[in-house]
């Protein structure tokens, strides 16, 4: 989680309710109405782009690290066919109401063990869809996604393409971040889901008032069907009411996707690195400040790469993995390993999230809270063909006991993006596995570096050294990260010793990087030699 400040507000505010929506009759921003304490602050409001961030008890400007406090609980709904609608002010697990929400609009049902749940409707739609400001924007005005995504399934093959078209305002960088694209595919190919989506916008026309000079709504929107899925939530629990009323949704998983396997996205802007001057490690990028101030009332500028801050993240993942890949048409010069001549030394601390113009006056900034944990490891595996052949070999030909796990993706680190392949935008990952050689036990660890014309070595290390395997790679993965994906050789001899651990390189090859079946028997036989001589 990134640490940043929202301007306009004092130390430790708390968001106690979310009120109405509103925007001048002749303006486009849309804002919408807080009750905070303490309420010296200078502003009752935030613009609708910051809905990843205003959530009920949510703590902005904190200067501790604050606890999740409130009532947690865990259910699955069968689906959201025939909730009952209640305001704020009908839930009596609330005792003192606050008159900026009281009007807004709940679900209400029972679940499983009898509780009846009060959830506001704001904060399913911000956990199903507001994760950034353009889909918190767009949400408002139905059939943006039409005039800016073309959509084709084919479903004979299984396979839907999306064309962006160049007037479209998503940032280019989600483009880059496998969560982002499964979460716009899911709103744009699924029937249901888009309409749900789209009625946020539609209820807004039918509903909106004009009141003076401004134009005032009360969120209200059509769930998607959700069968099945199963819900995190924190709130106000009342034993003697048996009643929950939400704070926050924090995570949601098994989500019905209904999507074709595999999805392409072009745009016109998409560009593939092609090797150039260098040695063909990673550059470092831009340093980021430790904290952002962002002013949502100042323009953002369309002339900086777009800055994502990562809030307190909504735990998702969907009941099928599918897959999404960026096709390039256009080829960059990548100058590897070398700094861009362009890019500033250090990011700017006070930014904007508003929607970027050639005339903004701050950096662009946008948020990502999307911590997608769908099963889908086995996507990437032909990543690692040739690699798990060749231990297949050390098992049948050489007598070696082995143990392949799952495939690991490398966690987002804050201002690092060298989790995700600078190729085709999916995940780097990481394969660990534990093989014996003549009794002596080892862990293998094993790197996805095909986007890069330097292949890290497999790391080799010995398996008496290390307790606890999961929290040591877990480490090993940050250290990855942290050095621009090269193995941390000090962490290594300062957590195993020097003498406990070594590389053993790839395997060459005469046909750009794919490996015949004699490279392999020969990176087989290479690889076990390593540990008996």
């Amino acid at each position: 989680m990134d640490k940043f400040r929202i301007d306009g507000f004092s130390d430790d505010s708390v968001i106690n309710g979310i009120g109405s929506l509103f925007r001048r009759t002749d303006g486009s921003l849309w804002r919408i109405n807080l009750s905070t304490s303490p309420v010296k602050s200078e502003r009752s409001y935030l613009t609708l782009s910051q809905s990843p961030i205003i959530v009920r008890q949510r703590v902005l400007n904190s200067k501790t690290e604050v606890s999740k406090k409130g009532y947690h609980k865990s259910f699955t709904i069968k689906d959201t066919h025939g909730r009952q609608v209640a305001k704020v002010k009908d839930c009596q697990v609330i005792k003192h109401h606050r008159k900026v929400d009281g009007e807004q609009y709940c679900f209400v049902f029972p679940i499983g063990d009898g509780t009846t749940v009060y959830l506001p409707q704001f904060e399913l739609a911000r956990a199903l869809f507001l994760h950034d400001g353009y889909l918190s924007r767009t949400a408002m005005t139905p059939d943006v996604l039409q005039a800016e995504f073309d959509v084709i399934v084919n479903k004979d093959i299984g396979i839907a393409t999306i064309d962006v078209m160049p007037n479209c305002t998503y940032k280019i960088d989600y483009y880059n971040e496998p969560s982002c694209r499964r979460l716009l595919i899911w709103i744009l190919i699924n029937d249901n889901v888009r309409r749900s989506y789209e009625s946020i916008g539609r209820y807004q026309l039918l509903e909106g008032e004009e009141l003076g000079k401004y134009r005032v709504w009360d969120f209200r929107f059509t769930p998607p069907s959700l069968e099945n899925t199963r819900f995190s939530v924190k709130g106000w629990f009342d034993p003697d009411l048996n009643s929950m009323f939400v704070h926050e949704i924090e995570g949601l998983a098994d989500i019905p996707i209904n999507l074709p396997e595999k999805v392409l996205f072009s745009h016109p802007n998409f560009t593939k690195d092609v090797s150039g001057k260098g040695n063909g490690g990673y550059a470092a990028g831009t340093e980021r400040p430790l904290e952002h101030n962002i002013d949502d009332e100042a323009s953002a500028s369309a002339d900086n790469k777009v800055v994502i801050i990562k809030p307190p993240s909504i735990a998702m993942s969907f009941d099928k993995a599918v897959e999404t890949i960026k096709v390039t048409q256009k080829n960059r010069i990548s100058r590897n390993g070398q700094q861009d001549d362009d890019a500033p030394e250090a990011a700017s601390k006070d930014v904007s999230t508003d929607e970027a113009t050639t005339t903004g006056e701050l950096p662009n900034a946008d948020w990502d809270n999307i911590d997608d944990q769908t099963d889908d490891s086995h996507l990437y595996l032909n990543k690692f063909e040739s690699y798990f052949k060749m231990l297949d070999l050390l098992k049948d030909n050489y007598g070696c006991k082995l143990v392949v796990y799952s495939l690991r993706k490398l966690p987002k680190v804050a201002r690092c993006t060298k989790h995700i392949l600078a190729t085709d935008g999916n995940p780097r990952c990481l394969s660990v596995s534990y093989i014996e050689i003549n009794n002596v036990a080892y862990y293998l660890l094993e790197v996805d570096t095909s986007d890069t014309n330097k292949p890290l070595s497999t790391k080799v290390i010995h398996a008496s050294t290390i307790e606890h395997i999961d929290n040591f790679i877990e480490n090993v993965e940050k250290q990855l990260l942290r050095v621009s994906i090269s193995w941390p050789k000090k962490y290594f001899d300062n957590f195993v010793g020097k003498s406990n651990h070594f590389g053993i390189s790839h395997q060459q090859s005469d046909k750009n990087g794919s490996l015949t079946q004699e490279d392999i028997n020969n990176w087989g036989k290479r690889f076990y030699q390593k540990f008996v001589y």
